[in-house]
């Protein structure tokens, strides 16, 4: 088709101003996430309960979702319970306070106190500001390298156990850098106590570097658009989309699913289930990432505090989220659903574009000759940004089955201003922290250095094969005959089943050498050859943690013990590191829950799975960096008794777009292939 330069300036209107996706239906499902007005509601209860005082801040307000029994008989129209879920904090106080508010009945139902742990936020900067202002140290050890006051501004992050306030007070370590300007000064920092409003300790290295730097640092004001963009690319459904929303309820092809934005893991997707030639079959009831943790590798003191637990110590970044970018974050094609979050004040706010779905070309779905078959994927795609680093999760459901979850790390590395200007050998300076000649990072820019780190990001999958209960785990390894008789040519292998019967059996880590893959089955359900149902997950690529079990990072993110997990469901194990991993020797989470050691071998299971990374950082990534995907595969093993899309067909105007090949065509002397 030709477009006139009017008709296609309209199509890129059209597709680029389309707004959020409308959903129909309203709170009618047990699973719903909270609206606006919920919120508002819960935060109105409280107050008008004297359960908070006006000063609070909310580390969460959440849906708590009735329990698992309830949801699963939950029929349509049904009156469902309705409960909120929140846990709040004073700075002047001691510990947090959780609250459970009945929305139906209006009322506080539960409150609860948890002395010695301390809650989450990404606004602390503003009060470590106002505390070091008034310290005369602080000011003085500024002065002493020629820098005023009056010319900083302040950032703070989560001490944990490296702290030295008394336990369960609210502990952060403060940093100061010039305004305008994204390199701390470093060797210069804080421990202070947010409860007493006071600095407890000056840390102040000789040597480090403190000097001013242009470090040409990503800002989104001064981005200069100096390549042209190719021809354009644009996608398009002119009959509309396959799928349908009704709510939070998602329906495409054969799957079948809800979603909601969870005010602390972010995307979660619900209730996954495959029409299996007109028999509903379950697959997943809940999928999420509750955390996970970003250890940096340079031994100075701060950067051995910069070990973010991004969910459980600042929700995701979800308390200042912002809208995707359509036609980049998201194809063109996505309709884009929105999502009702919170600030720390408690005040809610709707992202518009928060949740991207569309329907995407997946390539060859299967071939062989001329006989080929295009697949089409159903994705649902969530960004959020976490200070200097954005990540996307998304879950992509492909017509055979499988479900690929996909990781899209980008943003802006962290750095650290040092002495040295080179990479060469000769450049390592004696002030700068190194091992042996080796420096603990790479160089972006003059004085620069990008860190060494790690990402892990912990998935909690509440696998479901055809129902919640009889589900158990086997652990597959390729294995290959020893050479003999019953392996004359030295060509056999097999593969090794071992079933998990408790939980401390199922502490695994990924083997690529015997193709280790975990099969989740289904012990009453068999396939029509008398296999076990199921699902296998498939490791993508992976990282070890090169910090030690006697780290005081370990002790609190024990789920780097292993990098898969299998737990007997229980409702409250959400969270791998506890609900509040920025508390100072406060420990909960996997190692805590599996030292029950509690039988697995046929029940309600739920799998860990802990994928990780290890960034050492390239020139190229600065000052931004491309994407880099990481990820893992749920697949069907058994859970079928054939390929479940032999029947699919081409789309038609593929068809009618390209006509077969001739053999003899009119003006060639050869044949056409």
């Amino acid at each position: 088709m030709i477009k006139t330069p009017l008709l296609y300036a309209l199509g890129v209107g059209l597709l680029c101003s389309a707004p959020a996706f409308a959903q129909t239906g309203g709170n009618t499902y047990p699973l719903d996430p909270l609206s606006a007005a919920e919120m508002k509601k819960v935060v109105q209860i409280l107050k008008d309960s004297k359960t908070t005082t006006g000063k609070d801040i909310f580390n969460i307000i959440n849906l708590k979702e009735p329990p698992k029994s309830e949801v699963l008989a939950y029929k349509p129209g049904a009156h469902t319970r309705r409960e909120a879920f929140t846990s709040f904090y004073d700075y002047n106080k001691n510990g947090v306070t959780e609250a459970v508010v009945d929305l139906n009945a209006e009322k506080v139902i539960s409150v609860k106190n948890i002395p010695n742990v301390i809650g989450m936020g990404l606004e602390a900067d503003s009060v470590a500001n106002t505390i070091v202002r008034k310290d005369k140290a602080w000011i003085a050890a500024l002065k002493k390298r020629g820098i005023s006051i009056d010319s900083v501004t302040h950032r703070s992050i989560f001490v944990g156990d490296i702290g030295i306030a008394p336990i369960g007070h609210r502990e952060q370590m403060v940093i100061a850098r010039r305004k305008k300007n994204n390199v701390d000064i470093e060797g210069l920092m804080a421990y202070t106590d947010f409860t007493t409003g006071k600095i407890l300790k000056i840390v102040d290295e000789a040597n480090a570097f403190s000097d001013k730097t242009d470090l040409y640092y990503f800002n989104k004001d001064s981005v200069k658009e100096t390549l042209p963009a190719p021809k354009p690319l644009m996608i398009t459904q002119p009959d509309g989309h396959t799928f349908a929303v009704n709510g939070h309820e998602i329906t495409w092809q054969n799957w079948k699913l809800r979603y909601g934005v969870d005010n602390r893991e972010g995307l979660v997707i619900y209730d996954v289930r495959f029409n299996d030639n007109g028999k509903e079959r379950s697959i997943m009831y809940r999928g999420s990432m509750p955390e996970m943790v970003v250890p940096y590798g340079s031994p100075d003191l701060f950067q051995a505090t910069y070990n973010f637990f991004d969910a459980g110590e600042y929700r995701l970044g979800q308390g200042t989220a912002q809208s995707l970018t359509p036609g980049a974050d998201a194809p063109e094609n996505a309709e884009y659903m929105p999502a009702i979050l919170h600030r720390e004040n408690g005040t809610p706010f709707q992202v518009d574009r928060a949740v991207a779905v569309y329907e995407e070309y997946g390539g060859v779905l299967w071939r062989h000759g001329t006989v080929s078959r295009r697949a089409t994927n159903l994705v649902i795609k969530y960004y959020t940004m976490i200070e200097n680093y954005d990540y996307a999760f998304t879950w992509r459901f492909k017509e055979d089955g499988t479900i690929d979850v996909d990781i899209e790390l980008t943003g802006i590395v962290e750095v650290k201003g040092v002495h040295r200007t080179t990479e060469m050998s000769m450049g390592i300076n004696k002030n700068d922290y190194s091992y042996q000649g080796h420096s603990f990072g790479t160089l972006v820019h003059k004085h620069v250095e990008a860190i060494n780190h790690q990402h892990f990001f912990v998935f909690r999958l509440d696998m479901d094969i055809d129902g919640a209960q009889n589900n158990s785990v086997m652990e597959m390894n390729s294995k290959a005959v020893p050479p003999g008789k019953d392996n004359p040519y030295q060509n056999a292998f097999y593969v090794d089943d071992t079933m998990f019967m408790n939980e401390k059996e199922a502490q695994r880590d990924v083997n690529y050498q015997s193709a280790r893959n975990w099969h989740i089955v289904n012990n009453k359900e068999m396939n029509e050859f008398g296999g076990h149902v199921g699902y296998m997950l498939m490791p993508g690529g992976q990282a070890k943690t090169f910090v030690p079990q006697t780290s005081l990072l370990r002790k609190k993110a024990g789920f780097l013990n292993h990098q898969f997990w299998v737990t007997q469901y229980h409702e409250n194990e959400i969270y791998p590191a506890g609900k509040y991993p920025a508390s100072n020797k406060v420990y909960d989470g996997l190692p805590e829950w599996t030292a029950k050691n509690r039988e697995i071998g046929d029940n309600d299971v739920v799998l860990w799975y802990v994928a990780g990374i290890t960034h050492i950082v390239r020139p190229e990534e600065w000052p931004i960096m491309s994407v880099h995907h990481m990820g893992f595969t749920l697949m069907p093993f058994g859970f079928f008794s054939g390929n479940p899309t032999y029947g699919n067909s081409n789309p038609e105007f593929i068809k009618q777009q390209f006509k077969p090949v001739e053999k003899k065509q009119v003006g060639s002397d050869i044949d056409h292939q």
